[in-house]
């Protein structure tokens, strides 16, 4: 474990020292966070690479960001998002055999509608972190 928390640390700092703006990385780790949380199926580095070609942002804490969505946090991810989805659309699924073709539709919307939404705050939530720990190691320097 602390083998992992003075990689971040250093990580932090490296990005600190960079001649990238405070908001350039606070974008990149939104944009990571999003595509990571956002159900993109092990697509998500790939858009991070896409996207880097069209919006300038921290590329390195995009992809380090883009990886937190994984096999381990997906399904609490996915059901997060299906929670918000149903509050949302107010569609609430029952899932058996025998009806999950009629479900696909309706599972879909709600899933997506969630996603983007749960993506949309953690990616906010990403920037306000990413931000504020780089103007503390730039303050700190």
């Amino acid at each position: 474990m602390k083998k992992y928390k003075r990689q971040l640390k250093i990580l932090f700092w490296k990005l600190a020292r960079t001649n990238d703006s405070v908001s350039e990385i606070g974008l990149g780790a939104a944009i990571g966070t999003f595509i990571s949380v956002f159900p993109t199926f092990g697509f998500g580095t790939l858009l991070v690479l896409v996207f880097s070609r069209f919006v300038k942002f921290n590329l390195v804490i995009a992809l380090a960001t883009s990886v937190v969505s994984n096999p381990f946090t997906s399904p609490f991810f996915l059901f997060l998002s299906y929670k918000i989805g149903s509050f949302v659309t107010g569609v609430t699924l029952h899932f058996d055999l025998k009806n999950w073709k009629d479900n696909l539709v309706n599972s879909g919307l709600t899933l997506f509608v969630g996603s983007f939404i749960l993506s949309g705050i953690m990616a906010f939530l990403g920037y306000l972190i990413a931000t504020t720990i780089v103007k503390f190691y730039r303050k700190k320097r």
